[in-house]
């Protein structure tokens, strides 16, 4: 893809919102349209699911991504789940309309949000095959190769949802790994 310019980045980023977001704030709740999404500039932003009155994390959104239930806020319908941040976060926000009139206005930045789904696509696949093929034993050594940075940065309770785990089966696997 070719770069953009810095005409272009201007015009792109000057539709955002720049926020400083406390830890542990709800940006979204479940039943609720999403009208944002956010790039993060520092922070930590958890996806989850509630599901018999317990959290459920499906996905850890970190620096220079852009975090969102962009199902709903494409869809424009209910989300299933909820967002949170788990750390101080610095963002940049986007509404719903400015990101359509931003799009329409330049083809390479269509491209280049194309992309980052596509990316993040493939990253979703590769989560969902592992929680059918791996067992969570592996799960978590991918998480410690793949995405090192949330093993210290997420609560261990959050990381063991996300592995599909009870925290107490958490702690023997990085107990079992630790002695290899």
């Amino acid at each position: 893809m070719e770069e953009l310019t810095a005409k272009e980045i201007e015009a792109f980023t000057k539709n955002f919102d720049s926020r400083t977001i406390k830890k542990k704030t709800n940006l979204l709740t479940a039943g609720k349209i999403a009208k944002e999404v956010y790039f993060i500039k520092s922070g930590c932003i958890r996806l989850f699911y509630e599901k018999d009155g317990e959290d459920i994390s499906a996905y850890f959104f970190t620096e220079k991504m852009f975090a969102g239930a962009y199902d709903s806020f494409i869809s424009r319908k209910p989300s299933r789940h909820s967002i949170e941040t788990i750390e101080d976060c610095e963002v940049l926000a986007i509404n719903y309309n400015d990101f359509q009139q931003v799009l329409k206005s330049n083809p390479k930045l269509n491209e280049l949000v194309r992309k980052i789904l596509e990316e993040r696509f493939v990253s979703l696949h590769d989560l969902f095959t592992s929680q059918i093929l791996d067992s969570p034993e592996e799960r978590y050594i991918k998480l410690q190769k793949e995405r090192p940075d949330l093993i210290n940065r997420i609560p261990q309770h959050q990381i063991a949802t996300y592995l599909g785990v009870t925290p107490v089966s958490l702690s023997r696997i990085r107990n079992r790994i630790a002695k290899k």
